[in-house]
């Protein structure tokens, strides 16, 4: 086993992005009456927190010994 802990989002960040999220989506079910104008946020958050995971375990698989 080796000591590699993977890279994570500090929890601070996580709880602004998950209000930030919230927020929208409210908006636009309550102002905008649009709740797929709301999931787009979260579908592009969700799209870029993978990919960064997907680079982290690239780099992790290619600085192995």
């Amino acid at each position: 086993m080796s000591d590699y802990s993977p890279p994570s989002l500090p929890r601070s960040w996580t709880v602004a992005i998950v209000a930030l999220l919230v927020a929208v989506f409210a908006y636009s079910v309550l102002i905008a009456h649009q709740p797929l104008l709301g999931l787009l946020p979260a579908f592009v958050a969700g799209v870029g927190y993978f990919a960064w995971r997907l680079l982290a375990a690239l780099e992790a698989i290619a600085g192995r010994d």
